[in-house]
């Protein structure tokens, strides 16, 4: 345990010999007599030394000018005591003790004109709002885990991953405008940051979630809507192949082919993936050529096509519809 102030207060020889100024039947060696029973028992009983701290706190200032120093010196130790309880709490992996202990600390320490420990607590605490928000959250108290996010958040606006957590918890209630507006602060802090690992989480969970949400409208033949949230899962990825993939797809279903051609080609050009899983996206730009009119294209695109779980497809629409070459 670190202790402030390593020395004894020793009394003056002036006030050894008498009695000195009292206060209700209360010295100047009554004041010093608490303090240094407050030092004894930091290491022991941080509780019990708080509280003789504050006994030597009260003590001295109703002594005025001769009991300034002994104030002084208590009003120092008393915040950062509170401190070190909370982080002890901390330390044993009590994180809502920690919590209670750290709001404590800084309670104290305004009442004590301690800027330096109120600094300190919320540096801590803000973090550990954010991690027992995370513990709710998997604990599905999604009304708690959005408070304690928040608390976070009032402490330090720039705390990136707990808007990254708020769109999380928006994500599992499905709704939408809560989540996009956390995920781009969450994108606009970390970018601040420099948070690179919360920045991709959170531009691939947004382009994801638009994502699931195109497919679903697109199931439901809700076409513009679809490519509405496609456009805006571009917003936070413009070179996923996935998306200009699926945006080809509701363009072939519209009959705009020529944008089918653009978004599916546009898709090969961003995939790296197997021949086997651009055969689905080569098979959309056969069907957007094929409405285009354009024959040679569209049997070089199904030729590409003509593999895996597409071959048979591509190869009926190059032998029976196209009767390509």
């Amino acid at each position: 345990m670190k202790i402030r102030l390593m020395k004894k207060l020793l009394l003056l020889s002036l006030v050894s010999l008498f009695v000195g100024f009292q206060v209700n039947g209360q010295t100047l060696k009554d004041a010093i007599d608490a303090y240094n029973t407050g030092l004894d028992l930091v290491d022991s009983d941080i509780r019990a030394a708080i509280e003789s701290f504050k006994k030597s706190y009260e003590i001295a200032s109703k002594l005025g000018a001769e009991g300034e120093e002994v104030r002084e010196q208590a009003e120092i130790q008393i915040p950062g005591l509170y401190f070190d309880l909370a982080m002890g709490y901390y330390r044993d992996r009590n994180i809502p003790g920690a919590i209670s202990g750290f709001e404590e600390a800084i309670e104290v320490a305004e009442e004590y004109n301690d800027a330096g420990t109120v600094r300190r607590s919320e540096n801590v605490l803000h973090q550990l709002y954010a991690i027992y928000a995370n513990t709710l959250f998997r604990q599905e108290n999604n009304e708690e885990a959005l408070k304690h996010f928040d608390k976070a958040l009032a402490i330090n606006p720039q705390h990136a991953r707990s808007y990254l957590g708020k769109g999380l918890v928006y994500r599992r209630l499905e709704d939408a405008a809560n989540f996009r507006e956390n995920m781009d602060m969450a994108i606009e802090t970390a970018l601040m940051t420099n948070d690179d690992q919360i920045l991709q989480t959170a531009e691939s969970t947004a382009r994801d979630f638009f994502l699931v949400r195109a497919v679903r409208a697109k199931g439901e033949a809700n076409y513009d809507q679809a490519l509405d949230f496609l456009t805006t899962s571009l917003a936070y990825d413009q070179e996923f192949p996935e998306t200009h993939f699926l945006i080809a797809t509701i363009h072939n279903e519209q009959r705009r082919f020529q944008d089918a051609v653009n978004s599916a080609q546009r898709a090969i050009d961003l995939s790296n993936g197997t021949r086997e899983e651009t055969a689905k996206i080569y098979f959309e730009l056969g069907r957007a050529y094929e409405g285009l009119g354009n024959t040679s294209q569209a049997c070089e695109a199904y030729s590409n096509a003509a593999f895996g779980n597409y071959e048979a497809s591509a190869k009926y629409q190059m032998e029976h519809v196209l009767k390509c070459p």
